[in-house]
């Protein structure tokens, strides 16, 4: 009899432990189909962070390229400061060689070194009859535009139909002979 009772104990015993089993089983498997749309949540937040990691890199590399100076930093200058960045831009003491460093080699240079100290800068192509000049121009916060002779550093100030090479104000005491062609400005186009 005691072998009875033990072996009904063991039945409940049995019984009782396949209930919480199956019991188990079942939270099991409700906690697994509340879990899937959660994982499901969980890849569509990383994927997110994964775009706003990307979008960060890119920020911090527009950032990155903004305190160097280059985007859109550029700013006008002062008059001091377009003077002073003139001065000590270098470009004025290279030579020019037909068909080879010309005028708009000049003007291009001036405008890519002002752009690398962060000094905004205009292309400027002055039309005559008889061909054409490319200069530079600062448009100066305290005296507005300012143009300038890349290849000499003076000041020029060019008004459509006169002669070029009368529009220059000598600052180093540099002088311009009068061309053997027609340089009465036609047209002055300004490139930001």
């Amino acid at each position: 009899m005691k072998r009875w009772i033990a072996i009904s104990i063991l039945g409940i015993l049995c019984l009782g432990l396949f209930l919480i089993l199956e019991y188990t089983i079942s939270e099991l498997e409700s906690t697994k189909s509340m879990l899937a749309p959660m994982q499901t949540e969980l890849a569509s937040a990383q994927a997110g962070l994964e775009t706003t990691k990307e979008e960060l890199n890119e920020l911090k590399v527009s950032y990155n390229g903004l305190l160097s100076g280059h985007g859109y930093t550029i700013k006008d200058p002062t008059y001091r400061e377009m003077m002073n960045f003139i001065k000590q831009d270098k470009t004025d003491r290279m030579q020019y060689v037909e068909d080879e460093y010309v005028c708009q080699d000049f003007a291009a240079e001036v405008c890519n070194n002002a752009e690398e100290k962060g000094i905004r800068c205009a292309y400027i192509i002055i039309n005559y009859p008889d061909g054409g000049h490319a200069i530079v121009a600062f448009d100066t916060i305290d005296r507005g535009l300012i143009y300038v002779e890349p290849q000499h550093d003076e000041l020029v100030k060019p008004v459509i139909g006169e002669h070029y090479y009368q529009c220059v104000t000598p600052m180093s005491g540099y002088y311009y002979e009068e061309p053997d062609y027609d340089d009465t400005i036609e047209k002055i186009l300004v490139i930001w």
